[in-house]
């Protein structure tokens, strides 16, 4: 065998005798919200933080590329068959509600996360109630909707970094979040564990009337009909993107199975079969386009598996 499969059979039987799940050669497509995607060579199915832990342990010291992901609610995974380890952190779901605090664990769902603040009387998390992605995901790219944002109510986040094999915390400030990031969307040796959110005492009814109006006009105006990875981009200054995408003409617009929302111009979706490439072409034909007749240049929120942003 070749030294890369070597070291891949080797993880396979670290992780069988730790008793976390995997997979060889898993589809991906069905592990996102865009459903698109081929396969990854092995993936990685951690049911609690300590199992998290160890899994980014024997796969560092395994040496072959990996990538953590939640939902995959914000990511276009590759056509092919990705040579790496995808660890998927949706089974890492732990919770605990002191006072107006919340922990929670990365893998843990935000409509679930918000339900659980709603139930304990707790305000401040609505606006994530039908945001479809994990709380880690949402921490690193500082998700938000309605005017709200994750750095509002993220009192410290913890992270294991993969350079010394160490768990720690960052607070505040130390978390660099600006608008859709975080200090760990640049640094790449971080993995988010999980996150402790300070909310504050509401009114439960009030709390869940001002989730479900967040619902209808999500309902209203965006695709949930259709597979799609939420905004494609950020708003340029002064600018929404769906309206400069509108204005030139590309509502509706397709590319093999990928397709500009005729109902929300910011969204990208899913018609039936589209590819990785179908996706990316039409991004290129949107920015390409915008930039032609309004000189401004569209940035892609949508990331790649390996993290890049596209």
């Amino acid at each position: 065998m070749i030294p890369e499969v070597e070291r891949m059979t080797d993880l396979c039987v670290r992780l069988e005798r730790d008793g976390i799940a995997y997979e060889e050669h898993c589809p991906l497509s069905p592990r996102g919200s865009f459903r698109i995607g081929g396969t990854a060579a092995l993936a990685v199915f951690p049911q609690s933080r300590e199992q998290l832990i160890r899994s980014l342990l024997l796969t560092r010291d395994a040496g072959c590329p990996y990538a953590v992901v939640g939902k995959g609610s914000n990511l276009l995974y590759p056509d092919g068959e990705y040579a790496g380890i995808v660890i998927f952190t949706g089974g890492v779901r732990e919770l605990r509600v002191c006072g107006t605090g919340i922990t929670a664990s990365a893998g843990l769902s935000l409509p679930a996360l918000a339900l659980r603040a709603r139930d304990a009387a707790l305000t401040g998390l609505e606006f994530a109630a039908g945001i479809p992605g994990t709380l880690g995901g949402a921490v690193f790219m500082n998700a938000g909707a309605f005017g709200g944002c994750m750095e509002q109510v993220v009192l410290r986040s913890e992270f294991w970094d993969a350079r010394d094999g160490c768990c720690g915390c960052l607070e505040g400030g130390a978390q660099e979040f600006s608008v859709r990031s975080s200090i760990y969307m640049r640094e790449a040796r971080y993995t988010i564990l999980g996150a402790v959110l300070e909310l504050r005492e509401g009114n439960r009814e009030e709390i869940g009337s001002r989730m479900e109006d967040y619902r209808r006009r999500r309902s209203a105006t965006q695709p949930l009909g259709l597979p799609n990875a939420g905004s494609i981009f950020r708003h340029p200054p002064g600018h929404f993107a769906g309206r400069l995408i509108e204005d030139c003409g590309l509502k509706g617009v397709c590319v093999g199975g990928a397709a500009v929302s005729e109902k929300h111009a910011g969204f990208i979706v899913n018609r039936g079969g589209a590819t990785a490439h179908d996706v990316l072409a039409l991004i290129d034909l949107i920015r390409e386009r915008v930039l032609r007749q309004t000189g401004i240049a569209l940035e892609c929120e949508l990331r790649r598996l390996d993290g890049r942003p596209i």
